[in-house]
């Protein structure tokens, strides 16, 4: 029968859920953030792997569940985005029972509190992607490990259930997540018929999710094509094996920076940690918790790291732990104060000003210029660019702007052209724009499309009707629709490393942006590229009569 502590650890733990979900309710998205989100978008309309609908290595059970919501939304944006916001809720709740399941009450109110209003946490709570769903599995699976830890055999078989389903959500979170179930178990029960029956729940929870995905992706064969041709593309640049050395340090220099966003002033609680080990010792419980990060951190640095959503695997257990750490520190600083009161006062105080200043920063920062003219030294001009693109730009605002600048385009050129003459351009490796292929897909399907390769990238080209799978056509010839007389950028600047074309016309937008427009004839040449138009198709009373 549950005590009245029990019921007051559930009582603060939904308050602090309810919590969660109200604040991301007014900040949500409202159309597609980034290219990922689109690829989401596009899988719940025909879910294909190799099309990239979505990208490798699946997500089956993420792309599962927002279909079912997108049943009763019919709304592909909103029902990822519902899925983020509910995700954020539920783990707030379960972090505050790993808190206090490793700590105690206080350390729970305050990680959980902390973790709700996290800038990073909040940003990816509003949009519809997988990293709060990720965070929501690894803090379950970290739960019943950390049972396990403590030599329950029956939460050890749990935690593999769970850590199996995860798969389903983010494939990554089975080779971040396996050491630290595997660590607990080994540890905690000691039972090598324990281990041998978890590892069976592991693998048939993951195969319950695989072998569908294989299934829809039209077999084995193919799904490994299209993995391995991403990992070549995508994550092969970036290891520490094949890619340059100073990639892995700007690696290492995003990932610290997530963080940072992700902890806010709770950050600086790491500079106790030696104080803190001194003072109490480094137990089981904190050795989980560096076996829960020290995982994601060495993929992320020295594997790849795509998004900053990537630290919500582990953000929970930095902030649990840095929490602790805090209150104690807090504890022995007030332990000579002389009223009770006074030292909660303390304590209360330094959690709510790390509160307010996370929440603060989400709500109120504004994202920052890009200003590509002006001349920096390359140090000044990396900081700049660090900060545009993974500190300011996780806030309210910058997520209202940017969704401005989708919408912008897509009205512009909605508005201005006629998708039986015009032909949309977007570009792959232009220093100065984001790549908005997906988001011309799925906001402009009608318009004829093609992405093509620019700056130090091979040439290649992809047009989205004609491809079957998510694969650049190798070559500089394009073929145009006979009936297209005009082509259109969608990309927020002219590329650098190409020259402008005679006739070129330049529409200015809001929010610094540019629309591109060139009229073409029969034949035109841009950037390395030849664009043929087709011939046109002749009267069926003509080829008759020939």
């Amino acid at each position: 029968m549950p005590t009245r502590a029990d019921r007051r650890d559930a009582f603060c733990a939904g308050a602090l859920a309810v919590l969660t979900i109200l604040t991301r309710l007014p900040y949500r998205a409202r159309m597609l953030y980034n290219w990922d989100a689109v690829q989401f978008a596009l899988a719940l309309r025909e879910y294909d792997v190799v099309k990239h609908q979505p990208h490798p290595p699946g997500y089956i059970l993420y792309v599962v569940i927002g279909r079912l919501v997108d049943t009763w939304l019919r709304d592909a944006n909103a029902s990822y985005v519902l899925l983020a916001v509910v995700f954020s809720g539920l783990t707030t709740f379960v972090v505050y029972y790993v808190a206090l399941t490793i700590y105690d009450r206080s350390t729970a109110v305050a990680s959980a509190l902390i973790l709700a209003v996290s800038p990073l946490f909040w940003f990816y709570g509003s949009v519809g992607l997988t990293y709060a769903g990720e965070a929501l599995f690894a803090s379950v699976v970290a739960y019943f490990s950390y049972r396990a830890l403590r030599g329950s055999e029956m939460d050890a078989w749990l935690g593999a259930g769970y850590l199996g389903l995860a798969g389903g959500m983010r494939q990554s979170i089975l080779l971040l997540l396996f050491p630290l179930w595997l660590g607990s178990v080994l540890v905690g029960v000691r039972r090598a018929r324990t281990i041998v029956i978890g590892l069976g729940i592991v693998t048939a929870a993951a195969l319950a999710w695989f072998v569908p995905m294989i299934w829809l992706t039209g077999g084995l064969g193919r799904y490994l094509e299209a993995s391995r041709d991403l990992a070549e593309t995508v994550v092969r640049p970036t290891t520490i094996v094949t890619g340059p050395f100073d990639v892995t340090l700007r690696m290492s220099r995003y990932v610290l920076e997530s963080i940072l966003v992700g902890l806010g002033p709770l950050a600086l609680a790491v500079v106790l940690l030696p104080w803190y080990g001194g003072r109490y010792g480094w137990t089981r419980r904190e050795a989980f918790l560096l076996v829960w990060t020290v995982p994601s951190v060495l993929v992320c640095t020295l594997v790849h790291f795509g998004q900053a959503g990537y630290v919500l695997t582990f953000l929970p257990a930095l902030v649990i732990l840095l929490s602790r750490v805090l209150l104690r520190a807090l504890a022995d600083a007030s332990g000579r104060l002389a009223l009770p009161r006074a030292r909660s006062a303390l304590t209360t105080a330094a959690v709510v000003m790390v509160v307010l200043v996370n929440g603060a920063f989400f709500v109120s920062a504004r994202p920052l210029v890009r200003d590509f003219d002006a001349a920096r030294a390359g140090w000044a001009q990396t900081a700049r660019d660090d900060a545009f693109d993974w500190i300011w730009s996780r806030t309210a605002a910058a997520l209202r702007e940017h969704e401005a600048v989708v919408e912008t385009f897509v009205t512009a050129i909605r508005g201005l052209y006629d998708p039986a003459d015009t032909a949309i351009i977007a570009e792959l490796g232009n220093r100065r724009s984001y790549p908005w292929l997906r988001h011309a897909m799925f906001y402009l399907p009608e318009f004829t499309i093609y992405e093509i390769r620019v700056g130090e990238l091979p040439p290649g080209y992809y047009a989205p009707r004609t491809a079957h799978a998510m694969i650049v056509s190798a070559g500089s010839e394009i073929r145009l629709p006979a009936t297209i007389t005009r082509l259109v950028w969608f990309v927020d600047h002219w590329s650098p490393d190409s020259e402008r074309p005679p006739g070129l016309t330049e529409i200015e937008l809001p929010y610094g942006r540019f629309l591109y427009a060139l009229p073409v004839g029969r034949r035109f040449e841009h950037a390395g590229y030849t664009f043929v138009k087709e011939e046109p198709e002749r009267p069926a009373r003509h080829r008759a009569a020939r």
